[in-house]
Formats: C-alpha cells, structure tokens, sequence
C-alpha cells in the first residue's frame, strides 16, 4: 500500500515574511507508487491556481504506508 504525503507551507506570513510548513498525508491508500504518483499529479494540477492565489505550497512525495513526509 502506497500513501500521499503533503508538506503545506504558507509564504511569507507575518512581518518577518516567514514560512511556515505543516505535514500532513491524504485520506487514501493506493495499490502501487505508479497509481500513487498519477494521483499526485492530478492533485497538483487541479489545486495549482488556488494554491498561487493564496500563497501556499505544497509538496507531495508518495511513499510505503509508515513512512513520513
């Protein structure tokens, strides 16, 4: 089983233009990486535009179930 972690970062917050990032991992389980990474990709696409729009990255890494971002 296959797991899609997240690192979201939000830019330049406060007057010290920090960026702070939080881990975290979607709700799903994938059979294998190759079904994981096209889900990752779509993911990415889809939320593009929101995420430049409000200043936030995020990272996504598919990894074995257990592992950690």
């Amino acid at each position: 089983m296959f797991k899609l972690f997240a690192m979201i970062c939000m830019l330049n917050v406060g007057e010290l233009d920090q960026t702070l990032c939080f881990k975290s991992e979607v709700p799903l389980n994938f059979n294998d990486n190759l079904e994981c990474n096209l889900a990752k990709n779509n993911l990415a696409d889809y939320l593009d535009a929101d995420l430049k729009e409000r200043k936030l990255t995020v990272i996504f890494r598919c990894g074995s179930r257990g592992s950690n971002v």
